[in-house]
C-alpha cells in the first residue's frame, strides 16, 4: 500500500507540473533545463543520504549507470520527438510503456502478466488515445514521422528502465541507485547541451517553477519510485503512474485554464478504472 501510495505521489507531481514544465521550456533549452533539474537531484540526495550512498556505491554503480543511461535516452528520444509532433500525440506514443511493460517481462522472463493486467494495461492505452488526441474527433493519424519513431522509441527505453530498477533494486539500495541514475542524466543531457543546444544560463525570473520541479518533481518523484518500484510489480506499477496524465489535465484545468471535452472525460475515466481493476486484482490476490 505504501509502494502504491509512493507510484500515485509521483503520478501527481510529474502531471501537476506541467504548467511550471510550460514555463520552465519557454525559457530553457530542453535538454539544459534536465541538466539542472538532475544534476540538482543528485545535490539533494548526497545531502541527505550521504551516509549510505558512501557505503554503498562501489556495488551499486552499474544498476545506477544502466537505469540513468535508460533514463536519459528516454528523456532525450522524447524531447527531441516533441519538435515533430504534437504535445497530445506525444504524450500517447509515450505512454505505450504501460502495455510493453508486462509484454516484455512475458517475453523474456516468460512470466504471464495475468489475463486482468493486460486488459487494464489495453484499457490505459485507450484511455490515453481519448485524453491526449485533442480535438473531438475520434481519427488518430497512423503515418509516421520522425518525431513519431523517436517518441516510441523513447516508450521502449522507459519500459526497460522500469523493469531494470525492479531487477536491481531488489538486492540493492535504491537511494544509491537513484543517485548514480541522477549522476548518469546529468552527465549525458549535459554532453548533449554542449554539442547541439549551446544556450547556459539560469533565468531567475522563473526561479519558483525550477526550484519546485527540481525538489518536487525531480527529487521527490524519481526517488519515490525507485524506493516504491521496490516493493510494486512493473506491470502494476506503470498503471498507477499512468494516472500522471489525469492529474495533467486537472493542473491545466486549474492553472492554465484549459477546458475537458467529452473525449477528455472519457479517457480520465478509462484510464482510472485500469487503475482500480490493477489495485483489485491486488487485493483479491491478499
Amino acid at each position: 500500500m505504501l509502494a502504491d501510495l509512493g507510484l500515485l505521489y509521483c503520478a501527481l507531481f510529474w502531471g501537476l507540473s506541467f504548467p511550471a514544465m510550460k514555463i520552465l521550456l519557454n525559457v530553457y533549452p530542453s535538454c539544459w533545463l534536465l541538466f539542472i533539474r538532475f544534476l540538482s537531484g543528485a545535490f539533494l540526495v548526497y545531502i541527505f543520504f550521504h551516509g549510505r550512498i558512501n557505503k554503498f556505491f562501489k556495488r551499486d554503480l552499474k544498476g545506477g549507470i544502466i537505469i540513468g543511461t535508460l533514463l536519459s535516452i528516454a528523456l532525450i528520444s522524447q524531447t527531441i520527438g516533441m519538435n515533430y509532433i504534437s504535445g497530445g500525440r506525444s504524450a500517447f506514443l509515450s505512454a505505450i510503456y504501460v502495455l510493453l511493460v508486462p509484454l516484455i517481462i512475458w517475453a523474456f522472463k516468460k512470466i504471464f502478466p495475468g489475463y486482468i493486467t493486460l486488459f487494464a494495461a489495453c484499457l490505459c492505452i485507450a484511455g490515453m488515445f481519448f485524453l491526449t488526441s485533442g480535438d473531438e474527433s475520434f481519427n488518430f493519424d497512423l503515418n509516421l514521422n520522425i518525431g513519431d519513431i523517436l517518441t516510441i522509441i523513447c516508450a521502449c527505453v522507459f519500459a526497460c528502465q522500469i523493469i531494470m530498477i525492479n531487477k536491481f533494486t531488489k538486492g540493492h539500495d535504491p537511494v544509491t541507485l537513484c543517485f548514480i541514475a541522477f549522476i548518469i542524466v546529468a552527465l549525458l543531457t549535459l554532453i548533449y547541451s554542449v554539442i547541439f543546444e549551446r544556450k547556459f544560463f539560469i533565468d531567475y525570473t522563473s526561479i519558483n517553477e525550477l526550484i519546485f520541479t527540481i525538489i518536487f518533481v525531480t527529487f521527490g518523484c524519481y526517488m519515490l519510485q525507485i524506493i516504491s518500484q521496490k516493493y510494486a510489480e512493473p506491470s502494476h506499477a506503470v498503471i498507477i503512474m499512468s494516472l500522471e496524465s489525469v492529474f495533467g489535465l486537472l493542473g491545466g484545468i486549474i492553472f492554465l485554464n484549459e477546458t475537458i471535452n467529452f473525449k477528455s472525460g472519457l479517457g480520465c475515466a478509462l484510464i482510472f478504472f485500469s487503475v482500480l481493476i490493477s489495485e483489485l486484482k491486488g487485493i483479491a490476490k491478499k
